[in-house]
């Protein structure tokens, strides 16, 4: 896994303009740009918010990403919750 690369692309779409402007033209091929697994292209195309987050995504981060897809807030944390709830019952 590469947390630090899965949230420097969503830094790059959150904060530069151009960059978030390339992501929304086409999502693949700019996750192609970095180095990810394909499970973490499959979680960021799939805008797979809870798997994200179990993934370790900070949510300062993925809050702002799941935003510019216009995700509600009551789903984008049910999302984490579930997340987290499966997370806890795996210990």
């Amino acid at each position: 896994m590469s947390l630090y690369q899965v949230q420097k692309l969503l830094r790059d779409v959150n904060r530069d303009i151009p960059n978030r402007e390339r992501y929304m033209q086409d999502p693949k091929a700019f996750a192609g740009a970095y180095d990810l697994s394909a499970e973490e292209k499959a979680t960021i195309l799939g805008l797979d918010y809870g798997a994200l987050y179990a993934m370790g995504v900070h949510a300062l981060i993925l809050r702002p990403f799941s935003l510019l897809h216009k995700e509600p807030e009551p789903s984008y944390l049910a999302a984490l919750r579930a997340s987290r709830a499966q997370k806890q019952a795996e210990v």
